[in-house]
């Protein structure tokens, strides 16, 4: 009878035996510590997944987007406490706070060192803002469908009646 003095030893840790069939080895397995590169390519992992959370946070607000517009639907476009507070807050001030927040969002992602190791993050900021953008259009669209937008010039003088609306549609 053999005895294993250690017990968790596993395959890969063998030579002589061959992987079973289907086992996929980690990554720890695969490459021990002596058998790592270099600390250069750590760096460069490091900052590959800097931007890869860099973009994921820079595409946070498109995910958004659908329930803004499931909010907007939900509400209707009748002139309501609820549906004003939603469209001034989820549409309006969240935007607005998160671009002004948007150096300090993506500051932890920012490499410190070398030129070399230094990630650019101009393009994740820039789309970040941009969808923030598009949710500020979708308030200023809500506002207008809500009718509390100025666009007619009645709105803007006084002296100009507002237009005389003849029909309505049946609701």
């Amino acid at each position: 009878m053999v005895h294993h003095s250690n017990s968790n030893q596993t395959y890969a840790s063998h030579p002589k035996l061959p992987n079973p069939i289907g086992f996929q080895p980690s990554t720890l397995q695969k490459y021990s510590k002596s058998e790592k590169s270099t600390r250069h390519s750590d760096k460069d992992d490091q900052a590959a997944l800097k931007m890869r959370r860099a973009w994921d946070v820079a595409l946070a607000p498109a995910k958004s987007i659908p329930m803004s517009l499931f909010m907007m639907y939900m509400s209707g476009n009748s002139l309501q406490i609820f549906s004003v507070m939603i469209t001034a807050t989820m549409l309006f001030m969240q935007p607005i706070k998160a671009i002004m927040s948007a150096q300090e969002t993506f500051s932890r992602f920012e490499s410190t060192g070398s030129k070399k190791q230094e990630t650019d993050l101009t393009l994740p900021k820039l789309s970040f803002i941009g969808l923030q953008l598009i949710v500020i259009l979708l308030g200023v669209y809500r506002v207008n469908s809500m009718g509390l937008l100025p666009n007619t010039t009645s709105d803007w003088l006084s002296f100009i009646k507002p237009k005389e609306i003849l029909e309505f549609a049946a609701q």
